[in-house]
């Protein structure tokens, strides 16, 4: 239990550098690149048939800059985590989370009316979710509350990694104004954790004698994998790479998409990404505390050996726990698209998107407006993305080049980090490589140079 509690608190600072994984100029391609299809399952390509070498993909972006989470005091040659700035930097409820997305491989194929795919993905996320007393409590724990109570129940975190292998398929209809896709999707868990839905905490100090009053309430911790990982020991040597190969923590998701084509210039379109749960079945854990209210009013330390012990055996013989191995459910962390496509050129494309992460069942949306334009078989974009609740603007930028047959691309959804990163509270990017080929086929006849006729 000691390095499970451990292990969530490097967790929860460790996530500090992260928000919203919207990969906004990311999804900006995603007419071009294969794997945007992760993000806009509607997606047809232009190449007969398409190889997708191992990319990666991560999001670190936060509700305060580098410089309010590392400071270093005067005269002093070390940096250290300051909690009174963090909480000057708290808003009521802060909402953090980071995202890492391995493409393992991604094979591609059109047809006269659609396309196909098969691909492979590990993915890791971390979601936390925070009210100010949370911050407020690691900052001067309760000397600012004597007389009042730290709320800690709108404290969630949701940490989840898994694997996946899928099928997609997209298809147009009505005269190819309408585009349709989705993907089905085996899903292993890996590794996950998370605090129970409902879970609730508070802490009241007594003005006059200073004793503390605790209230838990569906204080559970469900873990699965993690035992694996920090009691390695305990086990054989390749427990961890047979686990995480095969294991019972299997489920189906799936993701949805749509384009429709209002108007020459005016594309709408939508999609809803990762719809599904995983039924937690091998190496779980729960850490169970019963609901209750205890009163502490103090030991007396003075003159122990062993008074931290001490201390810490007088409250946890207050509270009743235990460890039990119950299989659960959790929701995979759905996020959701909307977009409206202006195309002022063939060449020439503004758009505006909104995105939402509902790992908490909650709906507060990030927005960008962006502008693409594309030269013969290059294509370069500019982005600026806002989100609400931070009030904080980034400027990105995106390109995607074929070269032959090889695809180069990058997105980033924070262009300026590299000046000065500790003014900033955002850093994602998106890269990769695909070998294509076919791309004559789909062309119209008088489209194609005849180089022999010349």
């Amino acid at each position: 239990m000691k390095k499970l509690l451990l292990t969530s608190l490097i967790l929860v600072f460790g996530i500090q550098l992260s928000y919203s994984q919207a990969y906004f100029s990311y999804f900006q391609l995603r007419e071009l690149v294969p794997q945007t299809q992760s993000l806009q399952p509607a997606f047809i390509p232009n190449n007969t048939f398409t190889f997708g070498l191992p990319t990666a993909g991560f999001v670190a972006q936060s509700d305060f800059r580098l410089r309010e989470l590392i400071s270093k005091p005067d005269g002093d040659i070390n940096f250290e985590i300051n909690f009174n700035v963090l909480l000057g930097a708290s808003a009521e409820i802060n909402r953090v989370s980071t995202d890492v997305t391995a493409n393992l491989f991604h094979i591609g194929y059109k047809t006269k009316n659609g396309a196909f795919s098969l691909f492979a993905n590990a993915r890791a996320s971390v979601d936390l979710r925070y009210g100010k007393d949370f911050m407020e409590f690691m900052a001067n724990g309760n000397s600012n509350r004597i007389g009042g109570e730290i709320n800690l129940s709108e404290s969630r975190v949701f940490a989840n990694s898994y694997q996946e292998i899928g099928v997609g398929h997209a298809r147009k209809f009505l005269g190819d104004r309408l585009t349709v896709g989705a993907r089905v999707k085996v899903i292993t868990g890996l590794f996950h954790a998370s605090t129970a839905e409902g879970a609730s905490g508070t802490l009241y100090t007594n003005e006059i004698d200073n004793s503390w009053r605790i209230s838990l309430k569906n204080a559970t911790v469900n873990t699965a994998g993690l035992d694996l990982l920090m009691n390695s020991d305990d086990y054989e040597s390749n427990a961890t790479s047979k686990y995480a190969m095969n294991n019972q923590n299997k489920s189906v998701a799936f993701d949805l998409g749509a384009k429709f084509k209002v108007l020459d210039w005016l594309t709408v379109e939508a999609a809803m990404n990762d719809i599904g749960t995983i039924k937690w079945k091998e190496q779980v854990r729960n850490y169970n505390s019963a609901d209750t209210t205890v009163i502490i009013n103090g030991v007396q330390l003075r003159g122990l050996e062993n008074s931290s012990e001490v201390f810490r055996d007088s409250i946890e013989n207050k509270f009743r726990s235990n460890e039990t191995q119950n299989e659960f459910n959790t929701s995979l962390p759905t996020k959701t698209y909307l977009a409206a496509s202006l195309f002022l050129t063939s060449r020439d494309k503004f758009t505006v998107v909104a995105f939402n992460n509902h790992v908490f069942k909650e709906i507060d949306p990030s927005f960008a407006v962006a502008y693409n334009h594309t030269v013969n078989k290059f294509t370069f974009g500019l982005l600026g993305s806002y989100r609400g609740p931070q009030n904080e603007f980034n400027m990105g930028m995106n390109i995607a080049a074929d070269i032959g047959p090889i695809q180069l691309y990058v997105a980033t959804d924070n262009a300026l980090v590299s000046n000065k990163p500790e003014q900033y509270s955002k850093f994602d990017l998106r890269f990769g490589l695909n070998l294509m080929f076919g791309y004559k086929k789909w062309l119209p006849k008088l489209d194609i140079v005849d180089l022999d006729s010349l």
